[in-house]
């Protein structure tokens, strides 16, 4: 039986351990990267588990590969991601007198 059967596809996303030491043989971190853009410290690792496209720019950037290499199936033929993550709004409390 061949081995090659059990290999990726092109396709597919790259592992997480792969994105993670890419990140560290740039000398960065999901850690450096919240401290660097003002997020949570563990709030870029979700990155890893599901669609972020505004972290998944920072990362592209910072290994020196675009996104849509890295996360093929989380974008278009055109590189355009597939899902945007909406920015969460705070609801303020009103108290009405």
């Amino acid at each position: 039986m061949s081995t090659t059967a059990y290999k990726k596809t092109s396709l597919s996303d790259w592992h997480r351990a792969d994105i993670k030491a890419a990140l560290e043989k740039k000398g960065h971190s999901f850690a450096s990267i919240a401290r660097k853009y003002g997020y949570v410290e563990r709030s870029p690792n979700m990155v890893l588990h599901k669609p972020w496209p505004a972290i998944e720019r920072i990362v592209g950037k910072i290994i020196g590969v675009k996104p849509a290499l890295i996360w093929p199936s989380r974008y278009d033929c055109n590189g355009h991601p597939l899902v945007e993550r909406t920015t969460r709004v705070k609801k303020t409390r009103t108290t009405a007198r």
